[in-house]
């Protein structure tokens, strides 16, 4: 085979084998989601996705997707009724990331290793059971990164509704400066509001 010959064969194969590592690369990487934010519940006061059982414990879990390197959040939420005066956060002092306990971090999000810029922040102006409540969430990384990663539960908050009737999650402004944010500009998709009727 005449050297010229030799090396065009030659170049071609190896297009072919990158060809092939970067397809098989692609495939073992699927697509992460958008960018979004959604409300689920879960504990002995779920009943079903749609229905919780009053004056039992219920958690209201926040699932987050993240689709590129990030530098933060911040997103904020209101519980609210037309007919129910109010719910009891249940408090679980030194096991959460606010003071009382019954906000907790999962995946990253309970300590400092995601946000080393102090760990998730609980803006809780409005936070006393009497509806409507009002929390907010941030972080922010400095030497770390916000990574990319498919829906999973990073935040929960623990409950009894008192009395019947029908609870809605929503998004919301928070104090101070509450604004929703994922990263330097976007917004997360938000699946709410969320209505949930609240039976004996």
């Amino acid at each position: 085979m005449r050297p010229q010959k030799t090396i065009i064969l030659a170049v071609a194969v190896c297009l072919m084998i990158a060809a092939f590592a970067v397809a098989q690369e692609k495939a073992a990487k699927p697509k992460l989601e958008a960018p979004a934010i959604e409300l689920k519940i879960s504990g002995p006061g779920a009943v079903d996705a749609g229905t919780i059982k009053a004056g039992e414990p219920v958690n209201f879990d926040l699932y987050f997707s993240n689709d590129k390197d990030r530098r933060g959040f911040s997103a904020g939420f209101k519980i609210f009724s037309n007919d129910i005066a109010q719910i009891v956060h249940l408090a679980d002092s030194g096991n959460g990331i606010n003071k009382a306990g019954d906000v907790k971090g999962f995946n990253g999000f309970e300590d400092k290793s995601v946000f080393d810029l102090g760990g998730v922040w609980v803006s809780e102006r409005s936070w006393d059971g009497k509806l409507p409540d009002t929390v907010g969430f941030g972080g922010v990384t400095v030497r770390t990164m916000y990574e990319p990663h498919d829906s999973q539960k990073v935040i929960s908050w623990s409950a009894k509704v008192m009395g019947e009737g029908t609870l809605v999650v929503d998004s919301s402004f928070f104090p101070p400066g509450g604004y929703w944010k994922y990263g330097n500009e976007e917004k997360a998709a938000w699946g709410g509001p969320y209505t949930f009727k609240v039976v004996k």
